[in-house]
């Protein structure tokens, strides 16, 4: 028996499968002299980008940004907490492979996590997240009809900008889906 009884998505973030996609191999081979001149150009705009987003007044601005309701849990310490890892010596490489969405590993998309999903799943969705954006929650519920959709007021980081509302869905969830 599965000690998984239920999971539950606060703004889930990835990428879902385009159905009018090339089939993978079928792109044309580039030049090697301009792909490694765009792949180097590209490289030092991303880590330009980088030094710029990881300080502290852009942090900042960008977690006001993701907090529109209720920007008061926006201070120093959040600030520091999300700039810390940016000193570490691999930083800027994962903001690299993040950005271009490149880790070396196989892609993995939504729809096919979904379909292996085995418990109830509970969306408790910030709906005025301006990068995770509410159509995202529709789709996953497209995907997987069964699903439970608890729409917050909240930004990006629900469980910190209405934790009442967040730990309310999740206690429901558990008490009516987990059991």
């Amino acid at each position: 028996k599965s000690l998984v009884k239920g999971c539950v998505l606060l703004n889930g973030a990835g990428r879902f499968r385009d159905p009018t996609a090339p089939e993978t191999g079928s792109e044309k081979e580039q030049n090697p002299i301009i792909k490694y001149i765009q792949a180097s150009i590209k490289r030092f705009v991303i880590g330009v980008s980088f030094i710029y987003t990881k300080q502290p007044a852009r942090i900042g601005q960008i977690l006001r940004q993701v907090y529109p309701i209720n920007s008061d849990n926006v201070d120093q310490e959040l600030i520091d907490s999300i700039q810390y890892p940016a000193f570490h010596e691999n930083a800027a490489e994962v903001f690299y492979r993040v950005i271009t969405k490149t880790s070396g590993a196989p892609q993995v998309y939504i729809d096919d996590v979904l379909q292996q999903l085995d418990c109830p799943l509970l969306l408790a969705w910030g709906e005025k997240d301006p990068w995770i954006r509410p159509q995202a929650a529709d789709k996953i519920q497209a995907l997987l009809p069964s699903c439970e959709r608890v729409s917050i007021d909240a930004g990006h980081c629900p469980h910190d900008e209405a934790p009442d509302a967040v730990n309310d869905a999740i206690r429901n969830f558990v008490l009516t889906r987990c059991v």
